[in-house]
């Protein structure tokens, strides 16, 4: 990469890495409050409702559709004419939006009775009266993705790294103002105006690229025509993990206290891999597009490799420590309030289980990206069904036996098929893509990762057993453990020479 990018990737990294910071902060709030009773579980499935919807009917198509069309006719007819296109785009999905909110209002109770089938009629009827305050934030989440496409086609990828963050401190602002006055009601008016947020932060920077908000409805064009016939495949592809989701609530939804326990252990599993994930193919994608767009191959290539390579590096570890530390990490984070031990540590074990499916949910994420820059969206489409299939027969019968913990191992075993599926097909369709001094350069982040894993298994074992199991005690585990983590990782990476470490060395030098 170059000095450029790299920086471009720092400040991503810090912002996305403070935003999910911010966002277990939040999370932190929400279980103090509503710990994993009725109110919790019904607080959870409201929030997924509206945002399993609009993943299901429009959710990754917004940019990954959009970002290579609108290259496409930037480079082709200049700006005015990709800013046309995106005015008819954004005209599209606000429309789009806009329905999906509606019907949302209008059924939420059935929707509610869809998703969580064995809640009790009064988590029920609570989810319900919640996702209808809920549900207009698809109309801002819209906007907010399509004003970030914008954004990352004309090199701007700071201010969309920050939306995160700033809505997560509306809402943890929300507790110490206004929590006790309005309880679960008001954090979801909280979460509306959080979504909102997301849109206003973007528009300074879009008025510097020269855009002006005119959405239209005139979309019998060329250009909305191919991205429709790019989206619908596209689509399929990235319902993946929603429809993950979907099975998991319905299943964890006769466990008492089923749905939240899963989804902190999800969205502490999602923090750290979408920390770097997210930076790693939001930095490349348009550079993908681009590359393809101008039918350059071998930079589309290389682009690819090194993000694999990079992910290897950053995610491996991570997911092993994860794996390793699930349950300090839990205390640390949740085990306040009215969030108790047991509660904790039931939430720790779905972790490391979500956990194991990390490398394979991030380099999925890279090689569809991949796909969709080349305009391919048929490809992915067919090998996230075929992982949908894998993951509902996984998770009705892992869960029989495992719980929670069988539906978290399940999700990990459909991300690591449809990684390996998207792999196999990428390289048939664009031949070998690691040479050898590629593969030997993951190999040793293999073999330093193992290293990393015996140092901090000992290193926790040892604390584990002389601190006191409290958020202090925790924390310790995690500190000693992490620091022992990072350093005999990196001295491990150092003397076998991987490659991109050496590379950052020589930059820095």
């Amino acid at each position: 990469m170059s000095n450029k990018m790299l920086k471009t990737a720092g400040f991503m990294t810090i912002a996305t890495l403070l935003a999910k910071v911010c966002g277990m902060g939040r999370d932190m709030l929400i279980a103090a409050y509503f710990s994993t009773g009725y109110v919790g579980d019904a607080y959870m499935t409201a929030t997924k409702l509206p945002t399993m919807l609009f993943d299901l009917v429009i959710g990754g198509v917004i940019t990954a559709s959009f970002i290579p069309v609108f290259t496409g006719v930037m480079g082709k007819d200049g700006k005015e004419k990709a800013f046309d296109y995106a005015n008819k785009f954004i005209g599209l999905v606000l429309s789009i939006t806009v329905l999906i909110a509606v019907i949302g209002i209008t059924f939420s109770e059935s929707l509610i009775g869809l998703l969580a089938p064995e809640f009790d009629a009064q988590t029920a009827g609570l989810a319900s009266e919640l996702s209808k305050i809920m549900f207009p934030m698809i109309i801002f989440t819209g906007l907010a993705f399509s004003f970030v496409g914008i954004l990352q086609s004309n090199g701007e990828f700071n201010i969309p790294a920050m939306m995160s963050l700033v809505s997560n401190l509306a809402v943890i602002a929300y507790f110490p103002l206004f929590g006790k006055r309005f309880g679960v009601h008001g954090l979801s008016v909280a979460m509306l105006v959080a979504w909102s947020l997301q849109v206003i932060i973007q528009i300074p920077a879009l008025k510097k690229t020269g855009y002006k908000f005119r959405p239209s409805l005139r979309l019998f064009n060329q250009d909305i025509k191919q991205t429709l016939l790019l989206a619908g495949p596209l689509l399929i592809s990235t319902w993946v993990q929603p429809l993950y989701s979907v099975v998991n609530t319905r299943i964890a939804s006769g466990i008492s206290g089923g749905v939240t326990m899963l989804e902190y252990a999800n969205r502490l599993y999602t923090v750290m891999v979408g920390v770097f994930s997210f930076v790693v193919t939001n930095l490349v994608f348009p550079k993908l597009s681009k590359s393809n767009s101008e039918n350059d191959k071998q930079e589309a290539t290389n682009l690819l490799v090194t993000s694999i390579k990079v992910i290897f590096i950053v995610i491996l570890p991570i997911m092993t420590g994860f794996i390793l530390l699930s349950r300090p990490i839990t205390g640390v984070i949740y085990e306040h309030g009215n969030f108790n031990s047991t509660d904790a540590a039931k939430t720790a074990m779905a972790l490391s289980c979500y956990s194991v499916g990390m490398l394979g949910f991030s380099i999925n994420e890279i090689l569809s990206k991949a796909f969709f820059s080349q305009r391919n969206s048929k490809t992915p489409m067919y090998n996230a069904i075929i992982s949908m299939v894998i993951n509902i027969i996984l998770a009705y019968s892992l869960s029989m036996r495992l719980g929670i913990n069988g539906l978290a191992l399940a999700t990990a075993g459909g991300s690591v098929t449809n990684a390996i599926l998207n792999y196999i097909c990428m390289r048939r369709e664009s031949g070998k893509l690691f040479n050898k001094s590629d593969v030997l350069s993951i190999l040793k982040t293999i073999v330093s990762t193992v290293i990393m894993g015996i140092c901090v298994f000992f290193t926790y074992n040892y604390l584990k057993n002389i601190v006191d199991k409290n958020t202090l005690g925790w924390l310790i585990c995690c500190i000693a453990s992490g620091v022992v983590g990072v350093i005999s990782y990196a001295i491990s990476c150092i003397l076998l020479g991987v490659d991109e470490i050496k590379m950052l060395i020589k930059e820095r030098l």
